[in-house]
């Protein structure tokens, strides 16, 4: 009994299967691949403004520092760690708690803060950083302005090509940093967009 329905139904598929429900073969197509366009077309300042769910407080801390000439000028490229909304809310928790906004906090150690986040020169995964990590000048001056920054090439994780900033071991005890979006391309430089905030630790 068990033979004979077992042969019943291996004969049913067989028999779905080489009827092939009754639908044509796919026909072949030309692939056109294409790879998404970095570049914006508009300079930093104007990106944030543009996403202001995700940079309301960045953008209110660069204004309220002063800071906004080196994220709207088109002389000089730079690249900008740019800081989200989580970001934001977790440097003002860890360095003024209690404060709920960050024109409430002290100017010159925001402004400080910022600066960190400002590297003289363009650095993107497009050619200019390798595996290896490498140290590049922040606006920030003296010791506490050194950062390393590299690009995350594993062939096997989902990360390739983004970007981290103070990798382990690279540079003192500072935390190291993944960039949540790389390589966004603005008139004046480049984007990389965090949700922690960099900073040296010796």
């Amino acid at each position: 009994m068990k033979k004979t329905l077992y042969r019943t139904l291996f004969f049913g598929l067989a028999a779905l299967l080489f009827t092939g429900c009754g639908l044509d073969l796919q026909k072949n197509y030309d692939y056109e691949s294409s790879v998404a366009d970095p570049h914006v077309n508009v300079v930093a300042w104007e990106y944030f403004q543009d996403h202001p769910d995700i940079f309301s407080e960045f953008t209110e801390a660069i204004e309220y520092t002063g800071l906004k000439d080196y994220y709207t000028q088109t002389e000089n490229k730079y690249t900008f760690l740019a800081l989200n909304n989580t970001a934001m809310q977790s440097y003002r928790d860890n360095v003024f708690p209690g404060e709920t906004s960050i024109t409430n906090c002290d100017r010159e150690t925001v402004k400080n803060m910022l600066l960190y986040h400002i590297v003289d020169g363009e650095y993107s995964s497009y050619g200019e950083l390798q595996v290896e990590a490498m140290f590049v000048l922040t606006l920030l001056p003296g010791e506490r302005g050194l950062m390393t920054m590299s690009v995350w090439k594993n062939p096997w994780q989902a990360a390739v090509g983004k970007i981290l900033v103070n990798e382990t071991g690279s540079n003192g005890k500072s935390p190291q940093r993944n960039a949540k979006t790389s390589n966004i391309l603005p008139t004046n430089g480049v984007i990389h967009i965090f949700e922690k905030y960099c900073y040296y630790q010796q």
